[in-house]
């Protein structure tokens, strides 16, 4: 199912994930199933520590890999309802949730995800993602009064 290159690939994003300070962050092979998977801990400026989970799809690095929030789970509005019953929502920077009803936070446009886009870069927006739930908690304003979509900034 992968390629030497996309194995290869997967141990150097492990690498720049340890090299570049997102230690808290691994790539992870489930050998009894082959597949693969990057998951760790994102601790907010507040101190609130976020699950992190990416399933790295067979496609990848060509494919745009999910990028789910499992713990807290569920992910609650400022409303206290849960994020994830929004599906797809501009306001809120989300994707289609986890069969599991886990929010998918909008990192990349599958239209333009590339493969020179590296996992830290995923990550690291993943930092900015819940630092902007975080004043949506304490506003009740939307996440995308925090954090412009790619094509404000293109």
């Amino acid at each position: 199912m992968w390629t030497d290159g996309q194995r290869q690939r997967l141990v150097m994003e492990h690498q720049i994930l340890q090299r570049e300070g997102f230690s808290q962050f691994t790539v992870y092979h489930q050998a009894a199933y082959d597949t693969y998977y990057a998951s760790g801990l994102a601790t907010s400026n507040s101190g609130r520590g976020y699950s992190l989970y990416m399933p790295i799809p067979a496609g990848f690095p060509t494919q745009r890999p999910p990028l789910y929030i499992t713990d807290p789970h569920p992910l609650l509005m400022a409303d206290g309802k849960a994020i994830s019953s929004l599906g797809v929502s501009h306001s809120m920077h989300t994707l289609t949730p986890h069969t599991s009803g886990y929010v998918q936070i909008c990192h990349w446009r599958d239209a333009r995800w590339h493969s020179g886009i590296v996992l830290q870069k995923v990550f690291l927006k993943a930092h900015i993602w819940i630092e902007a739930y975080e004043q949506h908690l304490a506003t009740g304003r939307p996440l995308a009064d925090f954090v412009r979509t790619m094509a404000e900034v293109a």
